[in-house]
């Protein structure tokens, strides 16, 4: 029989009680309906055991993770406490079989039904979150985690197969904060009794080594915040998040491009003139390869100036644009490079070129990195600064700046910040800063979202991690620059650079350093002598003064 929702076919009823709502999408539901057809059919029907009540119940965890309420599950072992129940039981028993259901005060939790073909030594399914059943494996694992999760599951269980893969998901993308296993309570019945689990899934959250919390069904939104809340309570938030810091949240996340496409015909007629002479330069379909570059650069720049047309496709760039530009880079003397590298700077702000760059075995920008690091101050000021802004628009693609942050390119990287970041000339300084800006923005958005999300990330992933040599020789030399500093915009994106490197430090690494190296007073020097006179710089200063104070003192306590 059919009724609306909030009415019976005998009247309106005497109470409404709201169970909550759900995330299961209908496609998973309509599946967790077809494998409970076995459970419920006609022959499977018990009075007591196994009614329209115990499917409800099952289909509102599934959906909610919620039962519904207990007085009506309740309902047949109330019953048979009752001597008209005791009478009745016999006669029941006989027309539906045996009821699990004992005349006892102790309430027989609500089980999930057993369809007559299933075993409940099913094999649990293999997963990335470990099985566990032994009880001393288990409370070892436990008592040597600062942060544990057990998930109880049973090879019967519908939900239990749609919150497993959540489940995984979950732990696994947490790495070393939290460590998670399973436990199949038809296997592992001994532990099943230690924990005293009557239902599953159950979940239960221990924090060194002792019963955190816990909580049963297959309630996606209640694991997750379950989870957050057990690592918070494990790991303390750093107590850089405590601190007010206006300033630096102010400061712009996006990164600093040099993204001008205006020179395009000036670049290609000084790059011509370089060129060797015929004999030992390109051919002439090379050389038509280059000028369907320097359309294909105008078009573009024509489309982002207008806005009226579309931007012309890779595809329409033709496919030897890369070996030729390779093959320019190799012919024309190192001083001579910088038309050419400002022709790719323009060309990497495109995401399919920066993304044929980020997976380039050639290593293209590696090898330019070196180059300029290798000359230091001594080489072509024009080729050094063309560089830098190839560094800088690297990171206007997220897969590209990932990748001159990787373990492959990040050494050459390091070397080119380092050796430009002294420079004489202020423009190249001034760029240095900005890739300085570039990488700490990169670290602190990859720091963030290790801590903060439980999902890959589509924006490049996040960084591998970066050796402490690595990161002590950036901000060494960052922090020498500033020192040597009087240009207050370059000061901004130095500051900036270092605010990104040690907002949220591990071991407060960054802030010791700066504290040893006298950031703090540098800063202040700036200050009283009206290096620095914006309000936002100075404001930026104290924000990393109180970083840095904070962390040192943390460190020490």
């Amino acid at each position: 029989m059919n009724a609306i929702p909030g009415t019976t076919l005998h009247g309106q009823p005497m109470e409404r009680i709201d169970m909550g709502e759900t995330e299961v999408p209908q496609e998973v539901f309509m599946e967790f309906i077809d494998n409970l057809r076995e459970s419920f059919t006609a022959d499977a029907y018990h009075l007591l055991d196994n009614n329209c009540n115990n499917f409800s119940n099952e289909v509102c965890q599934f959906l909610v993770g919620n039962p519904i309420p207990s007085k009506i599950t309740s309902l047949p072992q109330d019953f048979l406490e009752t001597p008209f129940g005791q009478m009745m039981r016999p006669m029941i028993e006989n027309m539906f079989g045996p009821s699990r259901h004992t005349p006892s005060p102790t309430p027989v939790p609500t089980q999930f039904p057993v369809p007559a073909s299933s075993s409940s030594a099913t094999t649990p399914p293999t997963a990335a979150v470990p099985f566990v059943s032994d009880l001393a494996q288990l409370q070892k694992m436990i008592r040597n985690n600062t942060a544990a999760v057990v998930y109880f599951t049973s090879a019967t269980c519908p939900p239990c197969r749609v919150i497993a893969p959540i489940y995984d998901e979950l732990v696994l993308s947490k790495g070393k904060q939290i460590a998670g296993v399973k436990v199949d309570i038809g296997m592992a019945q001994a532990i099943g009794r230690a924990y005293e689990v009557r239902s599953t899934p159950t979940f239960m959250f221990f924090l060194r080594g002792e019963k955190f919390s816990q909580f049963s069904g297959a309630n996606q939104a209640e694991l997750r915040s379950s989870i957050e809340l057990l690592i918070y309570s494990a790991h303390p938030a750093h107590p850089h998040t405590f601190l007010s810091l206006n300033h630096f949240k102010e400061l712009p996340r996006n990164p600093i491009l040099l993204a001008s496409l205006e020179s395009v015909d000036p670049v290609f007629a000084k790059l011509k003139t370089f060129l060797p002479t015929a004999e030992k330069g390109l051919s002439e379909m090379e050389m038509k390869q280059l000028d369907k570059i320097h359309t294909w650069l105008k078009r573009r720049n024509t489309a982002k100036r207008e806005k009226t047309t579309a931007e012309p496709t890779l595809g329409e760039l033709g496919p030897a644009w890369k070996p030729l530009l390779g093959k320019i880079i190799e012919l024309v003397p190192y001083e001579n490079q910088f038309p050419v590298l400002d022709i790719l700077r323009m060309l990497i702000l495109h995401e399919r070129i920066a993304e044929v760059y980020a997976k380039d075995g050639n290593m293209t920008l590696v090898n330019l990195f070196k180059a300029v690091a290798e000359k230091g101050n001594d080489g072509s000021k024009p080729r050094a600064l063309m560089t830098l802004r190839i560094a800088c628009n690297a990171f206007d693609s997220p897969l590209l700046g990932t990748y001159v942050l990787s373990s492959v390119a990040r050494e050459s990287t390091k070397q080119l910040l380092v050796a430009t970041l002294l420079s004489p000339v202020d423009q190249q300084r001034q760029t240095a800063a900005s890739l300085a800006f570039n990488i700490g923005a990169k670290i602190a958005e990859s720091r963030s979202k290790v801590r903060d999300t439980t999902t890959p990330s589509i924006s490049g992933g996040p960084l591998e991690a970066l050796e402490e040599d690595w990161n002590v020789e950036c901000l060494s030399a960052i922090a020498t620059a500033i020192g040597n500093e009087d240009s207050e915009e370059t000061l901004y994106r130095l500051v900036a650079s270092i605010a990104n490197f040690i907002y949220k430090d591990d071991n407060y690494t960054g802030s010791l350093l700066m504290d040893t190296l006298g950031l703090p007073e540098t800063l202040e020097s700036k200050i009283q002598n009206k290096v620095i006179k914006g309000a936002k710089v100075a404001g930026l200063c104290r924000d990393v003064q109180e970083m840095i104070r904070t962390g040192v003192a943390k460190s020490l306590a």
